[in-house]
């Protein structure tokens, strides 16, 4: 790997909207020792930046507040990610690298749309070879690792490190130290919330995000009646509930609910998982530190190779036994997140 003239970015939303971003740090040091860093932190009142970590030597640290980020959402993101940018020179000849996540990804393409740069997408590996930026990304359902090569002035991308590379490991982290820190007042111009119309919902379930335990669900519920009984068991619990894609595909889950690579990505302690066979690309959206207990009628299903515990078993079977055996315990504790 050469040496990279390009900067290296990392461009972080508010710290309630994604997940920590140490691994990426350490990583996205890697990439290039000798290219300049920054990492660029955007907050508001209501949403606090991430603070300061330590870095490299002669990398640095910018806080850049919004007083009228009144919301996270990508409307009001992108404006001031944009003069954060600018205002650490950070707009041009750049790698820009965010945590991934729904909300991350669009802000991504966003950006990357206005500053006519490449946006490389969810990416596995990130490389960089002169001024070719080189990534890695799962598809047709995590079969196929497809790599993207641009030479753009800006390129952009999600990242969540698989592993810390071995130029940032445990000695050279060590080494760090806390970088200056800038700080700077963003005045962009964000768009007002004019009107909201909420949305009558039913579901009284804890969201995805932050969830300890998940109760996911997948095709081999078969409709409404299955995912009734999930959604039961979510509850008794305390748990969150999820779905597949070909669940929300034949609308027994809201999109809000998906997981997987084209949906939401979790990292719950336990994911408990009934008719799920175990894709790529729904795997693609379980982090690899969540312990799963799998149940499938399917000896083979390929969830049993990532489980801790496996039961064959038919969910019309073991479900309705299940909550049974749960309602003579304690009552339904409330939902718990990380």
């Amino acid at each position: 790997m050469t040496t990279s003239p390009r900067q290296i970015v990392l461009l972080l939303p508010p710290s309630d909207a994604c997940d920590s971003p140490d691994a990426l740090l350490q990583a996205a040091a890697s990439l290039a020792p000798t290219a300049p860093l920054k990492v660029i932190a955007i907050g508001a009142p209501a949403h606090a930046a991430f603070s300061p970590r330590a870095l490299p030597t002669g990398a640095q640290w910018w806080a850049c507040l919004h007083a009228s980020l009144t919301r996270v959402d990508a409307e009001q993101l992108v404006p001031a990610l944009l003069q954060a940018l600018h205002t650490a020179q950070a707009d041009d000849q750049s790698l820009i690298l965010m945590p991934p996540g729904a909300l991350t990804e669009e802000c991504a393409n966003r950006v990357a749309a206005q500053l006519n740069g490449s946006y490389l997408g969810r990416s596995n590996e990130v490389a960089i070879y002169g001024d070719e930026v080189q990534v890695t990304r799962a598809s047709f359902g995590g079969r196929v690792n497809t790599q993207l090569r641009s030479t753009a002035p800006v390129c952009i991308a999600t990242w969540r490190p698989s592993s810390v590379p071995k130029a940032s490991g445990a000695a050279q982290v060590s080494a760090w130290s806390m970088p200056a820190l800038t700080e700077c007042t963003l005045t962009a111009a964000l768009p007002a919330l004019v009107n909201t119309a909420p949305i009558a919902s039913t579901d009284s379930l804890p969201p995805l995000e932050n969830a300890r335990l998940v109760v996911g669900g997948g095709r081999g519920m078969q409709g409404d009646e299955g995912f009734a009984l999930l959604a039961q068991l979510a509850q008794r619990l305390g748990a969150s509930l999820g779905g597949s894609l070909p669940t929300v595909d034949a609308g027994w889950v809201p999109v809000a609910r998906q997981i997987g690579q084209s949906g939401k990505f979790v990292n719950p302690r336990a994911y408990f998982t009934v008719g799920i066979s175990g894709t790529p690309q729904h795997l693609a959206g379980v982090s690899t530190d969540t312990r799963i207990i799998a149940v499938n009628k399917d000896p083979e299903a390929p969830i049993f190779a990532r489980a801790e515990v496996g039961v064959v078993a038919q969910w019309q079977d073991l479900l309705p036994e299940l909550l049974k055996e749960l309602a003579a315990m304690a009552p339904a504790p409330v939902a718990a997140t990380a």
